[in-house]
């Protein structure tokens, strides 16, 4: 018979107990990287200066290699093929919704 969650017991047997993170957890995850929107907005805006609402994708590679890559050199076909999974427009450019995608594949690896 499985145990329900009580106040003194808030773990159900056979439960593994995953939740969510509250948003202070996803604010300073471990790895410090930007995994919410405001995080995500905030180093999008600081990469376009222009205020164009967009980013060549020269940028977004470079971002790319300056995250913990775990050691793993990519080459620039291999960030190419990354890039070009979230970038929907083949204009070379990269929106904010695009670029959130591609920091959030980072994330998890």
């Amino acid at each position: 018979m499985m145990r329900v969650s009580t106040a003194a017991n808030p773990f159900v047997k056979g439960h593994n107990n995953n939740r969510h993170l509250s948003p202070e957890e996803m604010e300073n995850n471990i790895g410090g990287l930007p995994v919410t929107d405001s995080r995500l907005r905030e180093l999008f805006n600081s990469f376009d200066a222009d205020g164009s609402g967009f980013l060549e994708k020269e940028e977004v590679k470079r971002v790319y290699k300056d995250f913990d890559n775990f050691g793993v050199e990519y080459s620039d076909r291999e960030i190419d093929m990354q890039i070009a999974k979230y970038a929907i427009r083949d204009d070379g450019k990269v929106d904010f919704e695009e670029f959130g995608c591609i920091i959030l594949s980072i994330a998890q690896r």
